[in-house]
């Protein structure tokens, strides 16, 4: 009896050289046993020659296309469980299973139906166990079993100074239309004693793309950032994680009108119930906040758009504050992202040595097939992230895309629409309104050899803020020959930042 099939929108196979060699895959077959339940998500079937980790872990987690493990997917809607042949409609970075080279592999299938975490490993979410599969020209077949699930989340111990905080958003709840919750983690200073009045200054930490706040347990196991923090002489501070996911990705702690309120969601829900539970100085002149990468885009903006609510910013290795630069592309003077006016294909990655990794468009396929409906800006990764935060929403509520995924067509339209997100602009045209707020409160870090192509946008927005007056910005810019992309260390990360918050904060 022939499967009922789970057919591809679109496919498109690319004939290879060694037509001899091509691997031969009958038939992959999938089923989700004991459900009395019908599923809707995007179904995944992933394929590496890693043996360390479930191959589930690796979908995305590479785009180079020579490292990155190949994996295929299709959308699924209400599907009862039955076995299905599975048809895939994307894969990356091959665009057929025929493409798989022979050898040993080890294959796993994945069902994201979570539609509130972007993490395709996020609870609720269904797998197969690994199964060892040999490719070669004899035709085989897979039977893939999705009796795994992903369990329920639970938030790790509370140490003595690492508290970890997990509430329900009203604002976001109503957004989506069902319960969305923000999450912390809270390090304390060490000698606080429970029941004291004393409040200290505040560190949002920020970070980078889709982190999540259960990243502060790295703290604990950095030498040099505890002899520092324990040390007798270190000004005390409360350090706030907090969390990057969103149904979209990284929400950007922005209020978005697609990934939803998560500005006024902390604002008015979680760093309220933090000051309550937890000894924060909760006033402006003792508010910092900080990240690298997303979170230092994160820590610049909201420092720029809320210039009275916090008193200092530290920025490292922004996202691009200027769309004339974002990465390489100037989003008001190109025409296509994936390709410069001379023809040349545009990169996303390179090494600190500048040798490109892949390039914008093997990103945004990687993207595409990752994302519900076959769409990039869905995907909950670096592209799907910025098009949901920066942009507008078509009749689903997804993001309407800043650019064709196939072409890389530029749309300008979306670009008009995203001109409110451009701090560059957004600097020069209301410096009159807020320079006041922000003078001397910004402070970046950036290396010459970002390897995102992040530096020309922060030149831009240097030029710009070096030329303001009345007042002047007193804005400091750290610029590290020779660095890549993060990764200053915990001196600079931390130490520095503590240690100048502390001064700026005793100022009030």
């Amino acid at each position: 009896m022939r499967l009922p099939v789970i057919a591809a929108g679109i496919s498109c196979i690319v004939s290879l050289p060694f037509q001899a060699l091509q691997a031969k895959i009958e038939d992959i077959t999938i089923s989700l046993p004991n459900t009395e339940s019908a599923y809707s998500g995007r179904l995944f079937v992933v394929f590496t020659k890693n043996t360390q980790k479930d191959p589930r872990l690796s979908i995305g987690d590479e785009v180079a296309p020579a490292d990155a493990s190949p994996f295929f997917a299709v959308d699924v809607n209400n599907w009862s469980g039955e076995a299905i042949e599975f048809e895939p409609s994307a894969g990356f970075p091959l665009q057929s299973i025929s493409q798989l080279e022979q050898g040993e592999w080890q294959v796993q299938a994945l069902l994201d139906q979570n539609n509130v975490l972007s993490d395709l490993n996020s609870p609720g979410n269904y797998y197969s166990l690994t199964q060892t599969l040999q490719i070669s020209t004899n035709p085989s077949s897979l039977n893939l079993s999705l009796t795994e699930n992903v369990e329920d989340e639970t938030l790790p111990n509370d140490t003595a100074i690492l508290k970890y905080v997990r509430i329900k958003s009203d604002l976001l709840s109503e957004f989506y239309g069902k319960d969305i919750y923000l999450r912390a983690s809270v390090l304390l200073p060490p000698n606080h004693a429970e029941g004291s009045n004393e409040r200290y200054p505040v560190l949002y930490q920020v970070a980078g793309l889709n982190g999540r706040f259960t990243r502060s347990q790295r703290l604990l196991d950095d030498s040099e950032f505890m002899d520092y923090w324990e040390d007798a002489s270190t000004p005390p501070a409360v350090i706030v994680f907090l969390d990057g996911e969103s149904p979209y990705g990284d929400s950007y702690q922005m209020n978005s009108a697609v990934s939803g309120p998560y500005a006024n969601a902390n604002f008015f829900e979680l760093f309220p119930y933090l000051a309550e539970h937890f000894p924060i100085d909760d006033v402006p002149t003792s508010r910092f906040v900080t990240g690298c990468s997303t979170g230092g885009w994160v820590s610049m903006a909201l420092q720029i758009l809320y210039p009275d609510y916090f008193n200092g910013a530290y920025s490292l290795s922004p996202d691009s504050p200027s769309f004339r630069a974002f990465q390489l592309v100037n989003l008001y003077e190109d025409d296509n992202a994936f390709l410069s006016a001379s023809g040349m294909t545009r990169p996303s990655a390179r090494s600190t040595n500048g040798d490109p990794r892949f390039s914008i468009a093997d990103e945004v396929r990687m993207e595409a097939a990752m994302g519900s409906g076959g769409s990039y800006v869905t995907s909950g990764k670096q592209w799907g992230a910025w098009n949901a935060v920066y942009g507008q929403p078509d009749d689903q509520g997804n993001p309407i895309p800043i650019w064709n995924q196939q072409t890389g067509e530029i749309n300008p339209a979306v670009v008009a629409s995203w001109l409110p997100w451009d701090l560059d602009f957004y600097v020069r045209e209301n410096w009159s309104s807020i320079g006041s707020d922000l003078t001397g409160k910004l402070k970046f870090w950036m290396g010459d050899m970002d390897n995102y192509y992040l530096t020309n946008g922060l030149r831009f927005l240097e030029e710009t803020l070096n030329v303001m007056e009345a007042p002047a910005s007193n804005t400091q810019f750290n610029w590290l020959p020779n660095h890549g992309h993060c990764g200053f260390g915990t001196r600079v990360h931390y130490i520095d930042v503590l240690n100048d918050l502390a001064i700026r904060a005793a100022k009030r």
